[in-house]
């Protein structure tokens, strides 16, 4: 038992030992791998020939000497440049590398460094090899005490000055989208000062960027009510919204100036505005683009349909007959106060094909089938049917001088009376059907007629 235990030790120790000794033969070949790397890069004559202290500096650098001739260069000025290491020819004159517009600016750097302790680098260009300019800025220093070993080193605008044209063309895309949308587009700050507008802008309210505008002050003075005194409330809105306001046009400028009432509405046009915040990082102010869209004649038509609505309405609930509308398609949509009187139902009841409950059973299909056949021809609708009335709802009779007589018992007991109906189509300039007006006409006592 105990020596079987003591094999079992042996074993365990044994494969330990040899995962340590995979493990240190890996570490070994690895450590050889990377000698050999280095002694490769050691025996490169162009590593040789270059400052280890500037070697592996992603910055270009190059060295010259007094007379501007160029002793060393590093990889990163190779690759600005388009040359190898092989090709730059040490020696060479460093002006050949720059346009003959920075030569001077070249030379009298380096007049002012021997005299400095430092210059303000500068943009210029280094000449490619492809006939490129590559756009820079170059930084000047000495190399030691001495005067006769200068460094020169850059850093590569050609990105910054790719991304400037790209800027500038998206820049330039905007102003003329901006120009070109007929809505009024301006940019304002949180105090409100219009910072840009485009020419519907100014064109509109007659205003220009030479004085200091608040945007607020174009609002009717009912609407300005739900904007901060100096322009949006800072802090409390942070995404877009709309809405719609009432502005001033130039043409009612000096009109309001010369104090004329400013309730007037007709010194303003109803715009829809879309408001969009725009947040500066770090800072509590943000600032806003605005687009405003003019929909005063639309608001007009509206305020003239509701209004138009609202008679029809009245003058429906006054009629002795029931009144009803239906859409395209024929669903009812409107009662007047007649059917409500007359069937005891409610809104909601007599909605959703409800009120074909209260036709009579016998009735009913030949309703149905001429109602679809008005509706898919478009065509006047026409009908005699029977309709059940609100319990208690007594019968109209008129007597020899006209005057309404109680109905007779027997007639009081009937629960439904004869009606006409009658419905037209009304049209577009197409010709399509949009909406349908119908009336039901009680014809109790004229029924065999």
């Amino acid at each position: 038992m105990g020596r079987n235990m003591d094999v079992d030790r042996l074993k365990a120790a044994d494969s330990a030992q040899a995962v340590e000794n995979n493990y240190l033969k890996r570490e070994i070949a690895a450590t050889k791998k990377r000698i050999a790397h280095l002694q490769e890069i050691a025996a490169d004559p162009s590593y040789l020939a270059i400052p280890s202290t500037f070697i592996s500096d992603p910055v270009p650098v190059v060295m010259f000497d007094s007379d501007l001739k160029l002793l060393e260069a590093n990889p990163s000025f190779a690759a600005l440049s388009g040359y190898s290491l092989a090709e730059l020819n040490m020696g060479a004159d460093l002006r050949f590398f720059f346009p003959k517009s920075a030569h001077k600016h070249l030379e009298k750097a380096k007049q002012h460094l021997s005299s400095a302790a430092a210059i303000e680098p500068w943009e210029t260009e280094v000449l490619a090899k492809n006939g490129e300019r590559r756009p820079v800025i170059a930084g000047l220093t000495k190399n030691g005490p001495a005067d006769q070993d200068w460094l020169l080193f850059f850093f590569d605008l050609s990105a910054r000055r790719q991304l400037q044209k790209e800027l500038a063309i998206r820049e330039s895309n905007l102003h003329a989208l901006a120009e070109a949308i007929p809505q009024l587009l301006w940019v304002c700050g949180a105090d409100g000062l219009v910072t840009y507008g485009n020419g519907g802008f100014f064109d509109f309210t007659g205003l220009n960027l030479d004085n200091p505008l608040n945007w607020t002050s174009l609002l009717h003075p009912t609407d300005k009510l739900n904007f901060d005194v100096s322009g949006f409330s800072v802090g409390e809105l942070y995404a877009d919204f709309q809405c719609e306001v009432r502005l001033r046009g130039k043409s009612s400028a000096l009109k309001a100036l010369n104090s004329v009432d400013l309730y007037d509405e007709s010194l303003y046009r109803w715009h829809l505005l879309k408001v969009v915040p725009f947040f500066n990082p770090g800072q509590a102010s943000m600032s806003w683009l605005v687009i405003a869209t003019d929909v005063n004649d639309q608001r007009r038509v509206t305020e003239a349909l509701l209004a138009s609505e609202e008679q029809l309405r009245i003058i429906a609930d006054a009629m002795p007959q029931i009144v009803w509308t239906a859409n395209s398609t024929g669903t009812i949509d409107f009662w007047n106060y007649r059917w409500f009187e007359y069937t005891g139902l409610t809104a909601q009841q007599s909605l959703h094909g409800g009120w074909r409950l209260l036709i009579h059973t016998e009735d009913l299909g030949a309703y149905d089938q001429k109602w679809r056949q008005a509706v898919s021809n478009a065509e006047p609708f026409e009908v005699r049917f029977r309709l059940k009335r609100a319990l208690g709802l007594k019968l109209r009779r008129t007597g020899p001088l006209g005057k309404p007589e109680a109905a007779t018992a027997k007639e009081g007991r009937r629960d439904y009376l004869w009606h006409l109906c009658r419905a037209v189509p009304l049209k577009d300039s197409q010709g399509e059907v949009v909406r349908w007006f119908g009336t039901w006409t009680e014809i109790e006592e004229h029924k065999g007629e």
